[in-house]
């Protein structure tokens, strides 16, 4: 499958989503955005598929979400039906995705392009790769972007990245926990067919479980994660053949 804005193909238990758009820093209208969210729901539900790897063409990652002419122009209602929920769709899949979702970071995410490395399961960053969430600098609050990381990267560090528009490094990020892993560029193809080595070699029904699970103790008390831990531990046990 293929849009202005991405590609899209399986490769085994591998499937790939690439962001085709270099000349402009791979923005994308909402349109477009809803679609790509849509495409790494259609990944996760395929049962042949282990792993969605999200990558891109070009210099840059994403440079942000390119507004539509006159979207700005809408009432409340409108507003966010035609901005705010495409991009919310994408978060949501990625995060209700089966399987983990590798960001492949060779070049700056900033603004939604960002929110989309941050809110990765996995995300593999250049070690000249750049981030940041500008949006404060035309007055907007960045809520939407900030709703991806929630949980993943530190509140303070987030606030100052926020209201500083600090452009933080790869290195940076990486403290953060906005990225899980840091490259030379010149590695990064290798570093990133490791990563996904080592996913793809495991059963699909361990994969989804150990997604699952992070996905929901994390909003549990440790009482109620331990014994979660248990359950699905013992259901894939019990499921061995």
């Amino acid at each position: 499958m293929s849009t202005a804005a991405f590609t899209s193909s399986i490769d085994g238990a591998v499937a790939t989503i690439e962001l085709c758009r270099p000349d402009t820093g791979n923005k994308m209208i909402s349109a477009e955005v809803a679609e790509l969210g849509a495409r790494v729901r259609a990944f996760g539900a395929d049962p042949s598929v282990k792993i969605v790897v999200l990558r891109a063409q070009g210099a840059a990652f994403c440079l942000g979400r390119d507004a539509t002419p006159g979207e700005k122009d809408g009432r409340a209602y409108g507003v966010r039906e035609a901005i705010a929920e495409p991009i919310l769709s994408v978060y949501a899949a990625v995060r209700d995705c089966a399987v983990p979702v590798l960001a492949v970071a060779q070049g700056d995410a900033h603004g939604f392009g960002c929110a989309m490395i941050g809110g990765a399961d996995l995300t593999i960053a250049a070690d000249t790769a750049r981030f940041s969430m500008p949006e404060m600098n035309g007055n907007l609050p960045p809520t939407l972007a900030i709703s991806s990381v929630l949980g993943k990267v530190p509140s303070k560090r987030l606030m100052h990245m926020v209201y500083s528009r600090t452009t933080v490094s790869a290195a940076d990020a990486l403290s953060m926990g906005m990225v899980s892993e840091v490259v030379p560029a010149a590695d990064l193809a290798k570093a990133t067919a490791a990563t996904i080595g080592c996913i793809i070699d495991r059963d699909r029904r361990a994969i989804c479980a150990v997604k699952e699970y992070m996905n929901a103790a994390i909003h549990m008390d440790p009482s109620g994660s331990a014994r979660l831990a248990a359950n699905m531990l013992g259901v894939i046990l019990g499921s061995e053949k």
